[in-house]
């Protein structure tokens, strides 16, 4: 009795993961891939200034205002990733959703080839404090906290996939991110892989990555 008990309870521990939502629907497959690298910037082009995209990420995919994301220079694969998730709701923002809504595949992996062609952002080139330069080089394995580095780069300019440079973004908008994933705000992390590095990052720890990988903005006139 007590053994039909214990596998029962198992099973019911089970179905909540059986029927766990996944955080985004994309899968870097074979067919996945081909679509995004086959993406023409001359057509992404012409949806960019139809779409008048921008309004927000600026004519040359860098933004004006500290709280849009620069996109310029993204992978395009992550760009790709991106503009499915806020297609499906994965990632949540009601704007973004009325841009993407009605556009297929190959029209979204265009428009990631174009911004992918674009020259990034510059960061600002800020020394590493020795906080800093734990949390990117090394981590914290006491805390769970995988390096910076491990997936973004050691220079920031991104990894693989669905990892996204950092060097070169607005502060804002890095802070915002990161405390996002910290509160569960934001959750199209495959593996929720940035939420548990941001949980455990402290609101010191966020704004000192921020302020390091943080764009090179003009000065004030």
């Amino acid at each position: 009795m007590m053994r039909l008990m214990t596998i029962v309870a198992g099973m019911a521990l089970l179905v909540p993961a059986a029927h766990a939502e996944p955080s985004s629907a994309v899968a870097f497959d074979v067919p996945t891939v081909k679509l995004i690298k086959a993406g023409d910037p001359e057509k992404g082009e012409a949806l960019a200034k139809e779409g008048k995209c921008a309004k927000c990420h600026g004519d040359a995919g860098i933004s004006d205002d500290p709280d849009d994301v620069n996109i310029a220079g993204l992978s395009a694969s992550y760009f790709y990733k991106q503009l499915i998730d806020y297609q499906d709701k994965k990632r949540d923002d009601r704007d973004m959703y009325k841009r993407v809504k009605n556009l297929t595949a190959q029209q979204m992996a265009d428009l990631a080839a174009w911004y992918a062609s674009l020259e990034p952002p510059r960061s600002a080139g800020k020394p590493m404090t020795d906080q800093v330069r734990k949390l990117v080089l090394h981590g914290d394995p006491e805390r769970l906290l995988k390096a910076c580095a491990a997936c973004h780069g050691r220079d920031g300019r991104g990894g693989q996939f669905d990892h996204p440079a950092l060097a070169g973004q607005n502060k804002v908008y890095l802070v915002d991110m990161m405390t996002y994933f910290k509160d569960g705000d934001r959750e199209n992390d495959i593996y929720s892989r940035m939420r548990v590095v941001s949980e455990a990052l402290t609101e010191e720890e966020i704004e000192a990555l921020a302020d390091y990988y943080a764009a090179d903005l003009p000065e004030e006139e």
